[in-house]
């Protein structure tokens, strides 16, 4: 008998943790470290789902609550906002899942939402969800080593790589308080010349504090200062970049290059398989980008379970940048001062969960 039980505590996080060890669709993401960051920085409610059967543990799927009146105009239950992919992780075994999506109605039920998004790199296999495949995470294999790696770039990339370093921009790591700072300063500017609202820097404090050991911040400087960064989490084999951020006035200088060798150089240097580059859809720069490291992009599945009367379909799904106010405010927002967005994003982010 499958029974599907929400847990609140940490005693589970050991369990948890140690199941995704062994689960093959497993990220970062998927941590249980991660609800204490949602419910501390954003004080949001969360349901992490333990699946069991016959008292074995077959199955954990992380939820986040947002309620989002002013944009999204509703509530959703997401695994996981503001990162790439979570979703429902498994050790492989089948097991009956009409308990979990009775249990996943009941939630939607309690919590008024609208729909469940799970993102996931492994489809669920039913017709009950809707499924966009509109997204995209990039993995490189890092297993050539420093030199293979690097021959296989075409030239293109290794002019620029080789562009940044002749420039004279430094690059140093580490996670301390510092590296915090300086790293937010430039993501918080990028972050509002994209017009999207910049998370807390509390936020980015607390995933240095619960992931210290398997987490790391790349700065570049340039006379002095700080022009680009990124942060990277480890889970298992691969190393993920959540998020990064370049100053655009120095994009000439091809610092974003640079950055992102450091970034494959360190993960080789400390035995990883693969490197995730994160996020992209088809067609974005982005997705050129990555692509032109050698990434091969691996499909994401955004699943959705809409609520009864609910219409499920996409024309159904948030999308803030559909809205025909959405370039009057992206206007506005790229216009105002850095800290003033920075102040309102910590209020406008918590009703957003597309990142």
């Amino acid at each position: 008998m499958v029974i599907v039980d929400v847990v609140n505590n940490n005693e589970i996080k050991e369990k948890w943790n140690g199941f995704l060890k062994e689960s093959g669709n497993a990220s970062f993401a998927s941590l249980f470290d991660w609800k204490t960051i949602y419910e501390d920085v954003f004080g949001f409610k969360t349901f992490y789902l333990l699946i069991k059967e016959n008292e074995k543990l077959r199955g954990v799927l992380p939820l986040v609550l947002i309620k989002s009146p002013l944009i999204g105009r509703g509530s959703f239950l997401v695994s996981t906002p503001y990162l790439t992919q979570s979703g429902l992780c498994s050790n492989g075994n089948q097991f009956d899942t009409l308990p979990l999506i009775n249990r996943l109605k009941e939630l939607m039920k309690d919590c008024r939402a609208r729909y469940v998004e799970i993102r996931q790199i492994v489809s669920y296999p039913s017709d009950i969800f809707f499924t966009r495949k509109d997204n995209f995470t990039f993995y490189l294999n890092l297993s050539s080593g420093v030199d293979g790696l690097w021959n296989g770039f075409s030239p293109k990339v290794r002019n620029q790589i080789r562009k940044a370093q002749k420039s004279g921009i430094e690059v140093i790591t580490g996670n301390d308080r510092g590296f915090v700072n300086d790293f937010y300063r430039v993501f918080s500017k990028r972050m509002k010349e994209l017009s999207f609202p910049t998370y807390p820097m509390s936020y980015i404090e607390a995933i240095i504090k619960n992931f210290n050991k398997n987490s790391k911040i790349i700065l570049a400087l340039y006379k002095g200062k700080i022009i680009g960064g990124m942060l990277l989490i480890s889970f298992k084999d691969i190393l993920s970049v959540p998020y990064a951020a370049t100053l655009i006035e120095y994009n000439p200088l091809c610092v974003n290059d640079l950055i992102y060798w450091e970034a494959i150089q360190h993960g080789v240097k400390e035995g990883f398989s693969f490197f995730d580059m994160g996020r992209s859809q088809k067609g974005r720069g982005t997705y050129h980008f990555k692509e032109k490291w050698g990434a091969a992009p691996v499909q994401l599945y955004y699943q959705y379970l809409f609520a009864e009367g609910d219409k499920g379909d996409k024309e159904n799904l948030f999308n803030p940048e559909g809205s025909p106010l959405f370039n009057i405010y992206s206007f506005v927002w790229r216009n105002l001062p850095t800290p003033v967005a920075n102040l309102f994003g910590r209020y406008l982010i918590k009703q957003l969960y597309t990142a």
